[in-house]
């Protein structure tokens, strides 16, 4: 029999070796040490191979019965169990028939509406950005973008410059998946503008002292999220955005993937450039639009628009 505690150990140490994000893993670890408490405190249960579909049940249950968590949050529980597990299988801990993970299904989620950024919004927020300073230009292009690109804050700050070339950008992005992004012509403009106000920022300091990412702070180290945070915010509230929209980072990518639908793109190419697993997480944007937008795209896109008759 083998308790469920070292065997968190194991796959901890399983998803270091495969690179896994330090965040991601720091995630999985507060998730499984949280059910495994609950497990053995409340179920008298330690040993993996005697929890049983009914235990995580109960688990699912007690989490709902704390009435704080949404059911989006209880799911991410339930999915790091169910790697957890799928790697007690790989590793020949447990057989797959065994799996008390195998029938245990997500809780249905609340369907919202993502309310983000509108395109006068936007020109707005970029416009109050002046241009006169280092820090102004890169806050400049930062904003540039998240909302041209969608790529996440986090993947953002870990732009290295070996990532930047001529026509793309390397994102390094969730669970050690690799893509690439577009650079628009108003982002190479602003990233033309950065780089040579970089190089004048930074000409005297030595080359090991300036740190090998691609946004830099007054100090040459890396960016961070916080300040990306700041930085919006700040010009949000310049320029008067509606209240119902929070104004964080994520909505700069909620802009994006309902601009690139109402564009046209079909779901598959949004969920690439997006970096997401698959294309149901991507679909959620399409609850954005509004009517008379799926009207226009469906226009558009009329099957019979080539067709002559």
């Amino acid at each position: 029999m083998s308790r469920i505690k070292e065997l968190i150990d194991g796959f901890k140490l399983n998803q270091e070796i495969q690179g896994r994000k330090k965040e991601y893993i720091e995630g999985c670890m507060y998730r499984l040490h949280r059910w495994r408490h609950f497990t053995k405190e409340q179920l008298g249960v330690e040993e993996a191979e005697e929890v049983t579909s009914m235990h995580i049940k109960k688990y699912i249950q007690y989490c709902q019965s704390r009435g704080k968590e949404a059911n989006i949050t209880i799911n991410n529980q339930i999915a790091t169990i169910k790697v957890f597990y799928q790697y007690l299988v790989d590793e020949e801990y447990i057989d797959e028939k065994d799996n008390p993970m195998r029938r245990i299904r997500n809780l249905k989620e609340e369907k919202r509406v993502i309310i983000t950024f509108n395109d006068e919004e936007v020109r707005r927020i970029i416009n109050d950005v002046r241009e006169d300073t280092y820090s102004n230009l890169r806050d400049k292009l930062i904003l540039i973008m998240l909302f041209d690109t969608g790529i996440r804050v986090s993947e953002l700050c870990n732009i290295k410059n070996d990532d930047v070339s001529r026509t793309n950008i390397l994102i390094h992005g969730k669970g050690s998946k690799e893509r690439l992004i577009y650079i628009s012509k108003i982002m190479r403009k602003y990233m033309r503008k950065y780089e040579e106000a970089k190089l004048v920022r930074f000409k005297h300091r030595l080359e090991d002292e300036i740190e090998d990412y691609y946004f830099l702070d007054q100090s040459a180290e890396r960016l961070s999220r916080s300040r990306i945070n700041k930085i919006l915010k700040e010009h949000c509230k310049n320029v008067g955005v509606r209240k119902e929209v929070r104004c964080s980072p994520h909505d700069c990518r909620h802009y994006f993937a309902q601009k690139q639908l109402k564009n046209g793109i079909d779901i598959y190419s949004l969920s690439r450039l997006m970096g997401h697993f698959d294309t149901q997480i991507t679909s959620k944007y399409l609850r954005g639009l509004e009517q008379h937008d799926i009207l226009e795209i469906g226009k558009v896109y009329s099957p019979l628009n080539e067709v002559k008759i």
